[in-house]
Formats: structure tokens, sequence, C-alpha cells
């Protein structure tokens, strides 16, 4: 089985462990380091409403883990890449379901095409060069174990969680309403960051250089992740360049 499969099963039945990177400080921006702290521990103290942005918690987690809604929710996060290649999270909350459609395409290996032959009732096709699935989830609240992977799956398989790792810079940029939720609004940009800002990352990912850029808004009551749209672009030490795209949004329906 590839490790696709693997990973989209994981997506399916199981939480997926987050494996965290510790970036080490360099101590040639050690000041501008403690300059920039101190310009945040400055802001948290004139503005107890201020807060953090570390592109960790969604709301789909929070809102699925709630009281049921008023209304209901429906909720997107989808992931484009450069290769032809997505995943699709749509969600709808009512009450005490949850019902998921999750959409993935990738262009097709020899493994893809061996493993929907030996399948007899694989979900995966192959259409125009790539492996394609679609299935749909249905969640209970009852079933607390199922409601809370349902709940993970869009921000651990197609939210830019793992992008914030690195805690790329981010600035806050005020307040706005979205989709009739008060949020706060965060810009990210790391094209300004140096090579030994991006050290850790650029190491781990054997890359020349990569970028995130884009914007968030987060629920000021919950402090979570409400809308996203982010870019993020690697070059390879081999010449290669990937781009991919992350949007999400929650909407009333």
């Amino acid at each position: 089985m590839s490790r696709k499969y693997f990973l989209l099963r994981a997506w399916i039945l199981l939480p997926v462990t987050l494996l965290f990177l510790t970036a080490p400080g360099c101590t040639s921006k050690a000041a501008k380091a403690n300059q920039q702290g101190e310009t945040r521990q400055s802001a948290a103290a004139n503005d107890p409403s201020d807060h953090h942005f570390d592109g960790g918690t969604y709301c789909m987690q929070t809102m699925t883990q709630g009281p049921p809604p008023s209304a209901p929710l429906h909720f997107s996060n989808k992931v484009n890449e450069s290769d032809g290649s997505l995943k699709d999270f749509e969600a709808d909350l009512s009450g005490d379901t949850l019902e998921q459609t999750i959409r993935d395409r990738h262009p097709a290996t020899d493994e893809d095409r061996k493993f929907i032959q030996d399948s007899k009732n694989s979900v995966w096709a192959i259409h125009d060069g790539f492996a394609e699935m679609a299935i749909t989830n249905h969640y209970t609240r009852s079933d607390e174990s199922a409601w809370r992977v349902g709940a993970n799956s869009a921000a651990q398989g197609a939210s830019p969680w793992a992008l914030f790792i690195n805690k790329p810079v981010e600035a806050r940029a005020g307040a706005e309403n979205i989709n009739g939720y008060d949020t706060i609004k965060f810009t990210v940009d790391t094209t300004h960051q140096s090579q030994a800002d991006k050290s850790a990352a650029l190491f781990a990912g054997n890359l020349k250089d990569y970028n995130v850029t884009g914007t968030a808004w987060v629920l000021k009551d919950a402090d979570c992740v409400l809308q996203y749209n982010i870019d993020y672009e690697e070059d390879g030490k081999d010449g290669t360049v990937r781009k991919t795209h992350y949007e999400g949004t929650v909407t009333k329906k």
C-alpha cells in the first residue's frame, strides 16, 4: 500500500500525530528577536484582546467540540499544488451530526495503478494520468472518538498548520468581520527573512529557499483560525520548485 493511501486512511480513521520541529535561535538576530518580543508584549499589555497567531488551531476543531451551533455551518478546506495535486475537505455541521466529503487527486504512479488493480472495492480510480478518490463520512456526536477524528481530519489533512511550526513572520492587520464573525486579521510574509532565520527548515527540507505568504483571520472569541488564504513556495537544492495554495473558511448556512 502506498504512502499516500496510508496517510489518507490516517486522516479518516485515526488522529494524525503532529511532529514538531524545534528551530534553534540565531544569535546574530538576538537583538532583533528581543525587540520583536518586547513589541508584542507591549501590544498585549495595552490591548487585552490581542491574540497570538500560531496557525495551529482551526475553527472546525473548536466549533465541533463546543455545543451544537444555533444554525448549520459549512467548513471548507482546500489544498492545490503546482503538479495538479489537490485535497478538498468539505463538511456540514448540523446539530449533533457532521457530514464530510474528502476528495484527493495526485499524479498516478505505478504503485497507484497496482494498488487500484489489486483492490476489489477501492475508492480510487485513475483519470487522465491522475489517481483520484472521493469519500463521504458521517459522524455523530455520540461517537466521541470518531467525532474527534472528523473534526481534526480537515485541519490535519488540508490546512497549512505545518507551515507555522517554524514560526514565520506574521503581523496583526486590524479587526474584520468575516461571514458574520468578528475576527482579527493577520498577514504572513517570510520573503524578507534571511537565510539564517530560515536555517532550521532549510536544513530539514534540504531546501535552497522557501516562502510563506498570505492572510489569516482568527476568531476573536475562540482564538481559532476561521479563514485563511496562504501560499507556500519552496526551492529545492536540486532545482525543483514546488508551489502550494491553501484556502479555507467557515460559513453559516
